[in-house]
């Protein structure tokens, strides 16, 4: 499965921000998977190898051309942190990356986790993946295409717009399996992914929240950064989560509408 992350044309200045005030607390010798041509900045005397499954037009060769999912020539304990910005929602077995960049994390080392929220980009109205699906997936062994089937049936129907039984649909669904693709896979709210990462660290690959920024409409994206240690609960986390979900989703909802009434008079028909 092809590993990547949305190609963005610019990123506007409050994403810069939200993710400037992660990446100063990066140090050391790291590892940014699937920047493609918008890589973190990082502190200057920050020393950063890149991995991708191929080289994009555009972007910097990677230093490692890798799926996402498992670096086989790259030594346990190996880097002070990982970066990896839009890319797990890409992946056929997240659980299996998230094991994996943990076992290339020296002990204490950092991973940065910034992925879109689903109520504010053109997955609204896909179903939210559960942790029970997640387990699903890696639990399987069939190939990526076969695991990955369904998600090419959502990102058809409810991005592409794409009726179901069509040829046009059909036509689409071929060439994606033919030419390879990077559709989201999964789709989250800041939640869902508190609840694999849980599970990850008490269940496989020992981790904690080291911080975390919440959805704002400006940015459309919410940002994990995990330690490499000993597990902690969140009870406060979860709860504030819990408490500021309505309000975002109403926010979601109010942003779709104007872009729709905008997108109605700029193209009126």
């Amino acid at each position: 499965m092809p590993m990547g992350r949305d190609t963005m044309t610019g990123v506007n200045a409050a994403r810069i921000r939200k993710r400037a005030s992660f990446a100063g607390l990066l140090h050391g010798h790291g590892l940014e998977i699937g920047a493609l041509t918008d890589p973190l900045p990082v502190p200057q005397a920050t020393r950063v190898l890149f991995s991708d499954w191929m080289v994009h037009p555009g972007a910097r060769a990677p230093d490692i051309v890798s799926d996402a999912e498992s670096f086989a020539m790259i030594a346990d304990e190996t880097f002070d942190f990982v970066i990896a910005n839009h890319v797990l929602e890409h992946l056929t077995d997240p659980i299996r990356a998230l094991v994996e960049w943990h076992r290339i994390l020296k002990p204490g080392g950092l991973l940065m986790l910034a992925l879109p929220d689903k109520r504010f980009t053109f997955d609204a109205k896909r179903r939210r993946t559960t942790l029970a699906h997640l387990l699903e997936d890696h639990a399987s062994t069939a190939p990526p295409a076969v695991r990955n089937r369904a998600h090419l049936d959502e990102w058809a129907e409810h991005v592409e717009k794409l009726r179901p039984g069509t040829a046009e649909y059909a036509a689409w669904i071929e060439q994606q399996l033919r030419d390879g693709y990077a559709v989201h896979n999964h789709v989250w709210i800041p939640r869902d992914v508190l609840d694999l990462v849980e599970w990850i660290a008490n269940n496989r690959a020992p981790m904690h929240i080291e911080r975390f920024a919440n959805t704002s409409p400006l940015t459309n994206e919410f940002i994990f950064l995990l330690r490499r240690g000993a597990a902690r609960s969140q009870p406060m986390l979860r709860l504030r989560l819990r408490i500021t979900d309505p309000a975002l989703a109403v926010l979601a909802a109010m942003k779709r509408v104007l872009t729709l009434t905008r997108n109605r008079s700029t193209h009126p028909r």
